[in-house]
């Protein structure tokens, strides 16, 4: 949790926000000029006219200023960085992210926008946009037999005949299939490591997971992004399964995607 932003004479922009389930973010912004009408979101490497939105700011008492991102705005998947008008950085303060913890979403369309502090200090929005999307759950493992489990629910599809997950090399063109348990929008299925392994003749990389639901449809990646971690990179850390041949580990990459992580023993 952030320091609680109470100056009103603050000369550096800064926002508390409060996120909801639907999608919906409320800023209140301290330090803004009178040349400020506006809150923008950038998105990180955009260049189009959709890349921005600007978000009028009103006053709300004790030198703050609130802007809203309504859940109907569209906010493209990505990074979003927030600026005052005048083009100046603001900063994080309390980010209140309760509504995040657990979310049920009723709709085959995700739409999660998540607030967090950059790692230079500055205030972002991560947005995730899926349709379909197949959210991952509990994952388990079974060190006696180097392989990793996961449960997760789809969103927007069902699993029908023929369902399978594909761990797919993302330096290459090597597939690994597994069948897939469950029925309706769950499902379930185990991943061997020692399969892709020798699927991948030897070469080091991540393994992207892909569930396929059914055997005529299209894939989907599997990740996790129904929660409050904005980055679970570096917080989601999973054991280490060693042979003499390799080494393999479930991760996440930037983007919240679910992956095995191969490397060869030194």
């Amino acid at each position: 949790m952030s320091t609680p932003t109470t100056s009103t004479r603050r000369t550096t922009p800064r926002a508390d926000c409060v996120a909801d389930a639907a999608g919906g973010i409320t800023f209140d912004v301290a330090g803004t000029g009178a040349d400020d009408a506006a809150l923008v979101l950038k998105r990180r490497g955009g260049k189009g006219p959709s890349d921005e939105v600007r978000l009028p700011l009103t006053a709300s008492g004790e030198g703050f200023s609130r802007a809203v991102v309504p859940s109907a705005v569209e906010l493209a998947e990505g990074r979003w960085d927030a600026y005052t008008e005048s083009g100046a950085a603001v900063e994080p303060g309390i980010r209140d992210l309760r509504a995040l913890v657990v979310q049920e979403p009723d709709s085959g369309r995700i739409a999660v926008r998540i607030p967090y502090p950059t790692a230079d200090g500055r205030l972002a929005v991560r947005s995730c946009v899926r349709t379909p999307h197949a959210e991952a759950g509990a994952i388990g493992f079974a060190p006696d037999q180097g392989a990793m489990s996961v449960e997760g629910v789809l969103y927007g599809t069902e699993l029908g005949e023929g369902a399978v997950v594909e761990a797919r090399l993302r330096s290459g063109e090597r597939v690994h299939e597994v069948p897939v348990s469950g029925g309706g929008r769950t499902f379930g299925f185990t991943l061997a490591y020692g399969p892709i392994a020798e699927a991948g003749a030897g070469e080091e990389g991540l393994w992207e997971l892909w569930l396929r639901p059914a055997s005529d449809g299209p894939r989907v990646r599997i990740s996790r992004i129904l929660d409050d971690v904005w980055d679970k990179k570096s917080i989601f850390v999973y054991p280490e399964q060693r042979t003499a041949t390799y080494q393999a580990a479930a991760c996440y990459t930037g983007d919240n995607d679910l992956c095995v992580r191969l490397t060869v023993p030194v």
